[in-house]
């Protein structure tokens, strides 16, 4: 069976063998899947429904096997709600690839059969090419084979890693070739895994193959299966606003919360965080010339909008040509939209000062008045000298709100982001450029979390108990510092999300914190392997 080791919607596994060694996966499968006795009667993928209904009764028993790799053969024709899991066999093996490759049903049948099955269970799809292969990993297959190599070598083609060439040389120098481009494509998947690209290599193998493609736009991901924020920067080429990434971006940011109601509408910049670029700091500068705080907003493509609170959790590059699409547009002003009108709802009226590049005024489509701080340059003197006495004049009129204050909200909206609840209090001590969260307990002072690398919380066994019950992972026995693991387990917060921060409670006592390794999802079917790191505990 599988231990997960590492997800990017698609996922890498370890594969124990019985020499204590292991393997990764996705790879070639190693074991023989025998095929079912002549007695089974393959159910044609356009089968009429009751045809396959009686088939799928009468094949059930043949198509599952029990032995030292047990495994069941997923046949039920284009019904996917025709499906019946044996629970917990090792491998479950995906028939008919070459019908299904091409048609809308397979977004239904291999993630749901990921969906039901457990995440130490493999997903094997015979003879798979080399540009479907990174496609159906991306929707949760683990083992592959060489069968369509044969094949094609049998044709007279040669593999390329997203075409078929026509070849005069022999069938078996054809046959090696073709393995090695397969096996070439599963080392290049395992490396966009490790290094969160793997949407972008999909991206590139389905992009000549318009049925790829459109089972790629159509297939919608387990947003629980990638990080709020990756390590890596990340490239966005196509479908900006659709990429799952951007989408679980919003659905947390969309809830967020400004301080104070004058809010300034930046432009994005290359260099990321932005605050760390120059026109950044350029604007950082004049704003700071006031005491009054702001709402600093970023309009960018692929994430509509980016309150600075929130500007560290989002890093990636991504084609600048000077022109936006309908998409984008619509995209920007949606969002832009809605954090204006939570704005309207917390105070009475909203001030909006637009310092944008004319390309970003010419897409500005809001109901409110907004003043126009930039003479079509931003960064130039006249802009920041305008933006300047903008400030001042309004500052004569603002709130006695302070940006001490502020600093502190906008880490509490970073908790609702990243946690689903603020846990720091009013009186709560911020301290160090490395950031770190203090509390008084009496006499004593004490650390309730602190800001790593990628701009995230990270808990202290306090800071988990002032979050209580949430993006919670329950126990049944007193943890210790280290490695939980599934024989431990009792159940999990859905929300939990792959490299979040959880909080470890038994009988609703917090007893520790950790890092997910696993979604909440994937954890509660999980029947071996880490779960979670666990860091702290009281």
């Amino acid at each position: 069976m599988l231990e997960p080791i590492l997800y990017d919607i698609g996922r890498i596994c370890k594969e124990k063998h019985e020499s204590n060694s292991f393997s990764t996966t996705p790879k070639i499968i190693e074991f023989d899947i025998n095929v079912p006795p002549l007695k089974t009667l393959k159910i044609p993928f356009d089968a009429p429904r009751e045809v396959a209904e009686e088939l799928v009764k009468l094949n059930k028993s043949e198509y599952v096997r029990k032995s030292e790799v047990s495994y069941q053969i997923i046949n039920a024709g284009k019904y996917a709600d025709l499906i019946d899991i044996e629970e917990n066999m090792d491998v479950y093996v995906i028939s008919d690839l070459r019908q299904i490759i091409k048609r809308r049903e397979m977004i239904e049948i291999i993630p749901k059969v990921r969906e039901m099955i457990s995440p130490n269970s493999g997903i094997y799809v015979p003879g798979a090419m080399p540009l479907e292969i990174p496609l159906l990993v991306y929707m949760g297959a683990d083992y592959f084979d060489y069968s369509s190599a044969s094949y094609y070598a049998a044709q007279g083609y040669k593999f390329s890693k997203n075409r078929l060439i026509k070849s005069e040389e022999d069938f078996e120098s054809l046959k090696t070739f073709n393995e090695s481009i397969i096996d070439q494509v599963l080392e290049e998947v395992k490396f966009c895994i490790e290094s969160g690209s793997l949407r972008n290599l999909v991206e590139e193998t389905t992009i000549s193959n318009p049925y790829l493609r459109s089972n790629y736009r159509r297939f919608k991901p387990e947003l629980t299966n990638i990080p709020i924020s990756k390590s890596n920067k990340i490239i966005v080429t196509i479908d900006e606003t659709k990429i799952p990434e951007v989408q679980k971006y919003i659905e947390r940011a969309k809830n967020y919360e400004p301080y104070t109601n004058v809010i300034i509408l930046l432009p994005c910049s290359s260099k990321k965080p932005y605050s760390y670029s120059k026109s950044h700091q350029f604007f950082i500068n004049a704003i700071n010339s006031v005491r009054m705080p702001v709402e600093e907003l970023i309009l960018t493509s692929p994430y509509g909008v980016v309150p600075r609170a929130l500007e560290r959790l989002v890093d990636y590059d991504i084609p600048v040509t000077g022109e936006w699409s309908s998409d984008e547009i619509d995209f920007i002003n949606k969002y832009l939209k809605n954090y204006i009108e939570i704005a309207k709802s917390k105070f009475e009226e909203v001030k909006i000062i637009a310092h944008l590049p004319e390309h970003y005024l010419e897409i500005l489509d809001i109901d409110e008045d907004y003043i126009i701080s930039s003479d079509g340059n931003p960064t130039s003197d006249n802009s920041l000298k305008n933006l300047k006495n903008i400030l001042k004049e309004l500052d004569q009129t603002a709130d006695s709100k302070s940006k001490r204050a502020q600093r502190l909200h906008n880490y509490q909206e970073l908790a609702k982001f990243q946690l689903g609840k603020n846990f720091l209090p009013e009186d709560v001590m911020i301290k160090g450029r490395h950031v770190k969260f203090f509390i008084k307990e009496g006499k004593n002072t004490v650390q309730l979390a602190s800001i790593n690398d990628n701009g995230l919380f990270v808990l202290t066994s306090q800071g988990g108990e002032l979050l209580g019950k949430t993006n919670w992972v329950e126990v049944d026995f007193n943890v210790k510092k280290g490695s939980l693991f599934a024989p431990g387990f009792k159940d999990a917060d859905e929300a939990v999300s792959v490299n979040d921060e959880v909080v470890i409670v038994k009988d609703n006592e917090v007893l520790g914190v950790g890092r997910a390794l696993m979604s909440g999802k994937e954890m509660k079917k999980a029947t071996h392997g880490v779960l979670v790191n666990i860091r702290h505990v009281k």
